[in-house]
């Protein structure tokens, strides 16, 4: 018999049976259709139904139809007689194949049993029985009054049942036993009945209200949410739980529902929030009133809740039902019907990546239609300056891996690197090729021009760059590129920008929303010129342009920006702070040779704090080879030398002094207060015995000195050239460069100060 709980609220249905049973008992036989959703209880009122009759002595006879043996003729019919006391099986006709009409054979057999005994007779999921079988019960049903036969036909409320069974259900004889979800007061009964439950009457009182919203009041929706609920020990949530439980009744409701039914489910779960009747019925390929029975249906299950399914968790259960293949189909469906009927891009698209997801998980492929690209570009185009670009990457992936006869928009893999950026700036390597493709292919006015360059700076093609942006004309975006590129590699645009050219180019991208990964070169541009209050409030307003929920490339930039500031202002712990946080939110290979800037800023904090072991650490941090021809290389030079110094590594530290100085006289430019090398190496020097005078030609650059000693040494220009293997003219320029940074006039006096200090070590020194 079924437990309590099993059948709350279910009193009266079995209470009219159990009179019918009587009636049988006293030669008075009859019929009954006990109907309602999937879930409902109808098997639990047919267990408990045939306990007490078989406790007051009736004979039980029992079947189940089931959609597999719908087309095996007398399949019911035959699980019945095969109960019966010397029943000989099917009819005949079954027996040998033939269609016989003989449905006399069951109301014989049975009203042989009825002689002795009242007999009852249960059909469960009667809505599946075949057709010869349901000839068979109508036969039964019209002679029941003069058996002691009580018949039971349990199953769901069916919009189109076949003929015969349509005519035992609507027979006078069958009396309709109606089923229904629970109450709220019937959900609070359910709970305080389960032993399982652990619930008081007061707390289940409690929880009725959020519970029954959660299932609809279906007993067995509640089951799965009271399995999962008991999961949660110890703490036990008070709401509802979608648990794995759950997700299982959802499913089982589903497939004991009609198939239009179902087909309605799972279109409600793939159109989601868009779902109206209008697409459902395009979406389903029916008339609009062909879709109203099945709401009902699933409305009466409890499933559905004022035209929509109830909750993520059913919508969450019904998507985890569908097959691969199945997940692709619907949501290609849903991707084509909502762009005949103009939904936004974004929609659209996000179908569109469902299904490619679902067919590559599947194994398979399938050309896409001719606006598919299109439209996950245009969605992409969305939701990147809505801070969503995780999901524009998402977008461009699926667009790039789509048939498209091999026309792709322009830029598309620029727009797609440049989407991963905001999450993982090291993904855009695999895409350095193409970002150059673009960058030659591109008109300069094009954003996604300067976002190829903007990539490609970060990942180190600076002569790239470079040739890009030598004929990209005078644009706003060119200047934008050539000033950053003057920035991070000086020498190649140019001197280094002035402060006011670089807040010109800051000005044209805060209002963006979306500004390109230079934007911390320019900051930091403005930082080492001596701009400190420039920087930090240019700083504030890119931070503020920011949309919420801004990614962690972002995030990254703003914390080594903030970083560097303090630590150039002298607040050692918090640009530590910074610094750290910076380091954690990207990778070493995300940051490509922008990670010198974080790094520099730790190690400098570090070092100030006395935090040498840290700083060591730091340094141990993998960089790139191209990051040492860059300002932030500079910078991370000066950071270790400054280390290294402290750490009594005076001879290390003063290669590292002179490396800057190298790069420096290379870049033509003077050592300012930001990239001071002279005042650590003369430190440095101090420390080896030796005073700064005692380096006479530290300011130059190497060629430059390897043309120095020579021409001190008496050879002439073209021995010189000779000898290093330039022409006589690059010879003469380092002659030009060397007399005017040593303010000598001749030969002679490169002779005088070569006596001053040793050829080797000033050779030596960088």
């Amino acid at each position: 018999m079924g437990t309590v709980g099993d059948l709350i609220r279910r009193e009266d249905p079995l209470r009219l049976l159990e009179g019918l049973l009587t009636d049988a008992g006293q030669g008075r036989g009859s019929a009954a259709a006990l109907t309602g959703s999937p879930g409902t209880g109808k098997s639990a009122v047919l267990r408990a139904l045939s306990a007490t009759a078989a406790e007051a002595g009736a004979t039980v006879l029992g079947a189940c139809a089931t959609e597999a043996e719908r087309g095996l003729p007398y399949g019911v019919v035959g699980q019945l007689l095969s109960g019966t006391a010397g029943g000989t099986g099917p009819p005949s006709g079954a027996r040998d194949g033939r269609d016989a009409d003989r449905p006399e054979t069951l109301y014989e057999a049975l009203r042989a049993l009825a002689a002795h005994r009242p007999v009852v007779v249960t059909v469960d999921d009667v809505h599946h029985t075949d057709e010869p079988s349901a000839r068979c019960l109508l036969y039964l049903c019209g002679r029941l009054a003069a058996t002691g036969v009580l018949l039971v036909l349990a199953g769901r409320p069916s919009s189109t049942p076949s003929l015969p069974l349509a005519e035992v259900l609507r027979h006078p004889r069958c009396v309709p036993v109606p089923l229904r979800t629970l109450s709220e007061d019937g959900v609070a009964e359910f709970l305080g009945a389960r032993p399982a439950s652990a619930m008081d009457a007061a707390t289940a009182r409690r929880l009725a209200p959020d519970w029954h919203r959660f299932t609809g009041g279906n007993p067995r929706l509640l089951h799965g949410v009271l399995a999962d609920h008991r999961d949660c020990g110890p703490v036990r949530p008070a709401r509802p739980v979608a648990g794995t439980a759950f997700r299982r009744a959802v499913v089982g409701c589903l497939r004991g529902a009609e198939p239009a039914v179902t087909r309605t489910a799972k279109a409600l779960a793939v159109l989601a929030d868009q779902v109206t009747l209008t697409l459902l019925a395009r979406f389903l390929g029916v008339p609009e009133r062909a879709v109203v029975p099945s709401l009902a249906a699933l409305e009466a299950t409890g499933l559905l809740d004022v035209g929509r399914l109830r909750h993520q968790g059913v919508s969450a259960a019904v998507l985890e039902s569908l097959t691969a293949e199945e997940s692709a189909r619907l949501h290609a469906r849903a991707a084509r019907v909502l762009y005949d009927t103009g939904a936004e891009p974004p929609v659209v698209a996000g179908h569109l990546v469902a299904a490619q997801a679902a067919r590559t998980a599947d194994g398979g492929t399938a050309d896409a239609p001719s606006w598919a690209v299109p439209v996950l570009a245009e969605a992409a185009r969305h939701a990147m300056p809505a801070g969503q670009a995780r999901r524009a990457a998402e977008f461009l992936r699926t667009a790039h891996r789509l048939h498209d006869g091999g026309q792709r928009p322009d830029g598309m893999l620029t727009t797609l690197a440049r989407a991963e950026w905001e999450s993982d700036p090291a993904s855009v390597i695999r895409h350095l090729p193409a970002l150059e493709r673009d960058l030659a292919a591109l008109r300069p006015d094009d954003g996604r021009w300067a976002e190829a360059a903007a990539l490609l700076l970060w990942h180190g093609r600076h002569d790239t760059v470079a040739r890009g942006a030598a004929g990209a004309g005078d644009g706003t975006r060119a200047r934008e590129v050539r000033t950053a590129l003057a920035h991070l590699c000086p020498g190649r645009q140019g001197p280094a920008p002035a402060p006011d050219a670089v807040e010109r180019v800051l000005e044209s991208l805060v209002h963006t929303l979306a500004p390109p990964p230079s934007v911390a070169a320019l900051l930091v541009a403005l930082l080492y010129a001596g701009e400190t209050d420039r920087a930090a409030r240019w700083r504030e307003l890119t931070g503020a342009a920011e949309p919420a929920g801004t990614t962690p490339a972002r995030q990254a930039v703003v914390a080594a920006t903030t970083a560097v500031l303090h630590v150039r202002t002298g607040s050692y712990d918090a640009g530590a702070g910074h610094a750290a946080r910076a380091l954690a939110l990207l990778s070493p290979a995300a940051w490509g040779v922008a990670v010198g800037m974080p790094l520099a800023a730790a190690v400098r904090a570090a070092t100030a704090r006395q935090a040498h072991d840290e700083a060591a650490r730091l340094l141990r941090v993998p960089v790139p080879d191209a990051m040492f021809r860059t300002r932030a290389g500079l910078h991370y030079l000066l950071a270790r030398g400054g280390h290294l110094l402290a750490a009594g590594r005076a001879r290390t530290a003063l290669a590292d002094f002179h490396a800057c100085r190298d790069l420096l006289a290379d870049w033509g430019e003077r050592s300012r207060d930001g990239l001071d090398w002279r005042t650590p190496a003369d430190r440095a020097l101090r420390r080896l015995g030796d005073t700064p005078d005692d380096d006479p030609v530290a300011v130059l650059t190497r060629a430059e000195r390897r043309v120095a000693l020579l021409a001190a040494a008496g050879c002439t220009n073209r021995a010189i050239a000779a000898q290093l293997y330039v022409t006589p003219s690059t010879v003469e320029q380092h002659l030009t460069h060397v007399y005017r940074k040593l303010r000598v006039r001749s030969r002679g006096d490169l002779a005088k100060l070569a006596a001053v200090r040793a050829a080797g070590p000033a050779d030596g020194a960088g």
